[in-house]
């Protein structure tokens, strides 16, 4: 039981951290665009703020996934072989349910 425990508070905190990190880039997208900033009395002028958005989220989510591949290398070989492997699930159902999305997307 106080290995599941450990589990769950690893994957918590980790997955915490992951919608920290996209919830902030995400707050300071919608509190500083504007859309109408290169407007002018001929016509409208709007940049495109979703995609600097998503590419800036996928970043975190690439560097974040990244962080996690280096700590399971660690984990294992500190000898701490659940916590490596709850990595290697959160990463591989992970990387499974975002295929999926863009399987059904097209």
């Amino acid at each position: 039981m106080n290995n599941t425990k450990k589990v769950i508070l690893h994957l918590v905190i980790r997955i915490g951290i992951l919608v920290l990190l996209l919830t902030s880039v995400f707050l300071f997208w919608y509190f500083t665009y504007d859309p109408h900033k290169y407007c002018d009395e001929t016509g409208h002028k709007h940049v495109d703020g979703g995609l600097g958005l998503f590419i800036i989220g996928f970043l975190i989510t690439q560097m974040f996934y990244g962080g996690m591949l280096i700590e399971m290398i660690y984990l294992f070989v500190k000898k701490n072989r659940i916590l490596a492997f709850a990595n290697l699930g959160f990463l591989i159902i992970s990387l499974c349910i975002a295929g999926a999305c863009m399987f059904l997307m097209n």
